[in-house]
């Protein structure tokens, strides 16, 4: 059965949050939390929008997704909130995209204020959807002690053992997600993340990974990063291949989870946990990084890749390529390879990108020491960090 978490500090559920009332968002009966969403809307948010946001995101360009196309205030910000994939988060304020994506397309990034006023009308509208109760039920998986991988194989060596986390608690008896976990500095990496269906198959919509410290409230991914995730997956009555159609990654399959400590029970929500849907396809996965990501990509971080990094993730150790495959870095056309880099990258705290604590002696012990650099290997270690933050910087700031 679904579970029913109404003590939640957090809210899974309502993802588009919407809230109704007069046009101009600021008039209208409703809780006082509604009218603070309303009056924050008014006075904070929609001023941003429309000045920054409406050039290109009004409709004009082709291109560039329309959330804020509306013929009046009320009308852009009931699209606004309902927009698909999601780009005002009100189950994860701070993770929004409008606040996360940066400078784009020659766009600067917003300023502290223009942060802080979309921030706090989020956060409103957050306050304001959890007073109307309409985000009290959860559909959430058991929680688990993650067991960590500190070397070897995954799967194979006792130092590196595969988590399975039941769907059972979803209504998806017998499929499981399973993922390879590692404690770094300051958070918890997980890779080979792998949803597996049974005979049901399985359709996920936004899956959330959530850390449960002992005491204390629980803690969301802050990046909310498979925010636009909807995977549907055959029904198998074998043990599925993966990836297959019954089996396949979330995402890339790899994230670093800033502030989630190995010993805290970890959990996943989702918007939606069905069997299979005959009748819906996920979305075409992205076709890797944009025009300047790749060509930065190409010239900067393949030539410090290939000498060190290809034999394993290229094939030689499918551990390592299904964590981040490389097999087709010869390419100078691969944009995936790109894209599979680009899931190593922590763009919230750069320097814990699993792409740089890899190859860092002392960090990441579940990385072979083959693939460890220094200042005598080629390349060093000081020319690997230089190279690939350097393109680090090109993605953070649009393609």
């Amino acid at each position: 059965m679904k579970t029913t978490a109404v003590a939640l500090v957090f809210a899974l559920a309502a993802c588009t949050g919407s809230i109704t009332g007069d046009d101009d968002g600021t008039t209208g009966t409703g809780t006082p939390e509604q009218a603070i969403a309303k009056q924050k809307w008014h006075d904070d948010a929609y001023p941003t929008f429309n000045t920054v946001c409406i050039a290109c995101h009004g409709g004009s360009m082709v291109a560039a997704p329309a959330f804020v196309k509306a013929t009046d205030e009320g009308t852009m910000r009931t699209t606004l909130l309902a927009w698909t994939p999601t780009v005002v988060n009100i189950d994860a304020p701070q993770s929004s995209r409008v606040l996360s994506k940066g400078a784009h397309e020659g766009t600067p990034a917003l300023d502290a204020t223009q942060t802080s006023n979309i921030l706090s009308w989020a956060q409103a509208e957050k306050d304001a959807a959890n007073a109307t109760g309409t985000t009290e039920v959860t559909i959430t998986t058991a929680k688990i002690t993650p067991l960590i991988c500190t070397g070897g194989v995954a799967g194979v060596d006792s130092t590196c053992p595969i988590n399975h986390i039941d769907l059972k608690d979803v209504g998806l008896t017998g499929a499981t997600i399973d993922f390879v976990a590692q404690q770094l500095s300051d958070s918890l990496y997980l890779s080979d993340i792998y949803v597996r269906a049974s005979t049901q198959g399985v359709y996920l919509e936004h899956p959330l990974f959530v850390s449960w410290p002992t005491t204390g409230n629980p803690i969301p991914d802050t990046l909310d990063r498979f925010f636009a995730v909807k995977l549907n997956l055959a029904a198998t009555t074998t043990t599925p291949t993966c990836p297959g159609p019954s089996c396949d990654h979330i995402g890339a399959g790899a994230a670093a989870f800033i502030g989630f400590p190995s010993d805290h029970r970890l959990s996943i929500t989702f918007k939606v946990a069905d069997p299979y849907h005959p009748g819906s396809t996920a979305p075409p996965p992205s076709s890797g990084c944009g025009t300047n990501g790749f060509a930065s990509f190409l010239a900067k971080v393949k030539p410090v890749l290939s000498p060190v990094c290809v034999s394993c993730h290229g094939g030689a150790n499918a551990g390592a390529k299904n964590a981040m495959d490389l097999s087709g870095l010869a390419t100078t056309t691969d944009n995936n390879t790109c894209l599979q880099v680009r899931a190593h990258v922590n763009f919230q705290t750069q320097a814990s990108s699993g792409v740089l604590l890899a190859p860092t002696p002392g960090q990441d012990a579940a990385h072979p020491a083959g693939g460890k650099l220094s200042a005598t290997t080629t390349p060093t270690l000081a020319a690997f960090t230089t190279a690939v933050n350097a393109w680090i910087t090109v993605e953070t700031a649009g393609n």
